[in-house]
């Protein structure tokens, strides 16, 4: 299995996503679109203009916006390659900017929020995770880590999966192979810490002031990492 992976900033690589992914054989194909918070100097790659034999494909975060096409315009290249692999029946993965960029891929809208949502904060579980492949038994309340200030509608047709009162579409499956998490299963510890000092230095206080309001990081990241592991490995099930 060949899975293609966009990363739309240096600072959020695919972690356990990738790791999960040649744990369980398969040929990785890692590309960077843009330096996002990380050094501008960066090496960059080109959004691919075609499957090239690609079995899936799996579009991380970022910190720019979908609407915002204009100024970033591997959006439009990103949106046009998603719509290939689902027609195409081959598994779809977006998470955070990547969800957004589903959703938008297939016509809704991608706003801003009036505050952002940054923490682990928990999920709760629509109807349609019970009879999902890659979640019908995700724990009930499980926190999952956010960090985010644009929501998006869901596509017509979606399944609506779960939500949160301050963000109400978290995740949805378009089809059967298609699915946007607005919450970040790649999440390491290492990722984790860039973020801690990166929103430090936004907010201008210490990183541990930011890691002390998210709580025992430790025993929230471990069961996130489970799970993301789980759905990783379900979601790869897809291809066939």
């Amino acid at each position: 299995m060949r899975i293609l992976f966009l990363v739309n900033d240096v600072t959020s690589p695919p972690g356990v996503l990738l790791e999960e992914a040649r744990r369980q054989g398969a040929d990785c194909d890692v590309k960077t679109i843009h330096y996002g918070y990380g050094d501008p100097s960066s090496p960059l790659d080109d959004v691919p203009t075609a499957m090239d034999g690609h079995d899936a494909l799996v579009i991380m975060g970022g910190p720019m916006g979908v609407y915002e096409a204009a100024r970033y315009p591997f959006i439009e290249r990103t949106r046009a390659l998603i719509r290939d692999f689902h027609a195409g029946a081959k598994p779809v993965m977006g998470v955070c900017l990547g969800a957004q960029l589903v959703a938008s891929a297939f016509g809704a809208d991608v706003r801003r929020m009036d505050e952002d949502e940054f923490g682990f904060l928990p999920q709760s579980w629509l109807p349609a995770a019970a009879g999902d492949a890659l979640l019908h038994d995700a724990e009930p309340g499980l926190g999952l880590m956010q960090w985010h200030q644009d929501t998006f509608d869901l596509p017509e047709g979606a399944a609506w999966l779960s939500t949160r009162e301050s963000c109400r579409h978290q995740s949805f499956r378009l089809g059967r192979r298609t699915y946007a998490f607005q919450f970040h299963l790649e999440l390491t510890r290492a990722t984790l810490d860039r973020w801690l000092s990166e929103r430090a230095r936004q907010q201008g206080v210490p990183p541990e002031a930011v890691a002390e309001k998210i709580g025992p990081i430790d025993a929230l990241l471990t069961p996130q990492q489970t799970f993301a592991r789980r759905v990783m490995r379900r979601w790869m099930e897809l291809a066939g």
